[in-house]
């Protein structure tokens, strides 16, 4: 493997740590900032080993920053040092346990109207200009409503609606829709409803405590004091960060590096994906969700890329502004841990890495510890 494979990785891993809560949620609930993740995405049968040597050789060849070059033109807000962040309250523990539990939802079949959030089982057919059109209709489709993915109105014009009933709906596709054909146009949607079920939140018990955390915890005491505790860690790295990078005066930043890292992360989701080219995952969600949904997705992708350098960026140059540093010895063992959760020595892992960008990583480490350790929580509603 090329030495820069294992840097890069490392900054990967690290900006994993830096940019979430250290605490790993054993329920699996997304509450901080999600991965983006395509949903429905067809498996080719295609090796992607090309692709895998492609994504190495893109490693081998990501441009290196250099942190110490942003510490003159980026300008940090004040105050980041004892930062206040609102205390986490009984509410919101509450609401973090209806989080966990939105999985494990108890489907009961009802005869009252639809409401959002019930779940409905449908036949309908659309018409534009008084013919149907293709993938505007099916049977028997199941949807949660409020959360259909259909255009604006469908939802909403059933609810209130029962089961057995038929109902035509008058909408019109929006004018930035994926078809050009359909951009823009009034369209009918006959509506069958032929099942509506609510959806309940279980019991919570120890019992369903066990189940959702893998047994890690076992009683409802126990996972309430979990959540309060991941929740205010949570805010307490959102809230620091989320100042320090809307607040931060950035002047330049690496974009060889950025659209290099973004051409590389674009081809990782096409091996995650089964795929044995970008290309081919491109063609796949466009014939799927359309040509927006690739542009929306590829979008993000290099959002949360500028943001996790941002993020580097900023915590070096709280390094610098901070003076912090770190020992030898303090090296040694961050470097000779990471190692060790790579199942390498100090010695195998410092003869494939790139020292300079190794030191710089730990010294954003040694930063986000150091402005965690600085904040100060405050009741909420307190000045």
């Amino acid at each position: 493997m090329k030495k820069k494979l294992f840097a890069v990785l490392f900054c990967v891993v690290l900006s994993t740590a830096v940019c979430a809560c250290n605490k790993t949620d054993p329920t699996g609930s997304q509450t901080g900032t999600p991965t983006v993740v395509p949903t429905q995405v067809p498996q080719s049968t295609a090796t992607p080993s090309v692709l895998e040597t492609k994504i190495e050789e893109a490693y081998t060849n990501l441009p290196v920053t250099d942190y110490e070059e942003y510490v003159d033109s980026t300008v940090l807000p004040e105050g980041y040092i004892g930062f206040e962040v609102n205390e986490v309250t009984d509410a919101d523990v509450e609401e973090y346990v209806k989080a966990s539990l939105a999985n494990y939802k108890e489907r009961i079949l009802k005869e009252t109207p639809l409401e959002e959030g019930d779940i409905a089982i449908i036949d309908f057919t659309g018409y534009v200009d008084g013919k149907t059109f293709e993938g505007g209709s099916a049977q028997a489709y199941e949807f949660e409503v409020g959360n259909s993915g259909f255009i604006p109105g469908f939802d909403e014009g059933l609810v209130g609606a029962k089961k057995g009933d038929t109902l035509m709906l008058n909408l019109k596709f929006p004018e930035d829709y994926r078809s050009a054909k359909l951009a823009g146009k009034d369209v009918t949607f006959e509506v069958k409803i032929h099942s509506t079920a609510a959806q309940v939140l279980p019991e919570f018990t120890d019992d369903l405590v066990v189940e959702i955390t893998s047994g890690q915890y076992t009683t409802t005491e126990e996972f309430r004091s979990y959540a309060r505790g991941f929740l205010q860690e949570e805010r307490r790295y959102n809230g620091i960060m989320d100042y320090l990078v809307g607040d931060a005066v950035f002047n330049k930043f690496n974009e060889e590096y950025i659209q290099a890292a973004f051409e590389l992360e674009k081809m990782y989701y096409a091996t995650m994906c089964g795929m044995e080219s970008v290309e081919a995952l491109e063609a796949a969600w466009e014939t799927m969700y359309g040509p927006s949904y690739v542009e929306g997705m590829w979008g993000m992708v290099e959002e949360q890329i500028r943001r996790y350098e941002q993020d580097r960026v900023v915590l070096y140059c709280v390094a610098k502004a901070e003076n912090l540093e770190l020992t030898e010895d303090e090296f040694i063992q961050r470097v000779t841990e990471y190692a060790e959760s790579l199942e390498m020595t100090y010695a195998e892992l410092m003869a494939v890495e790139d020292e300079k960008a190794l030191r710089q990583s730990m010294l954003m480490e040694l930063a986000m510890e150091h402005l965690l350790e600085n904040i100060v929580i405050v009741e909420k509603g307190e000045e």
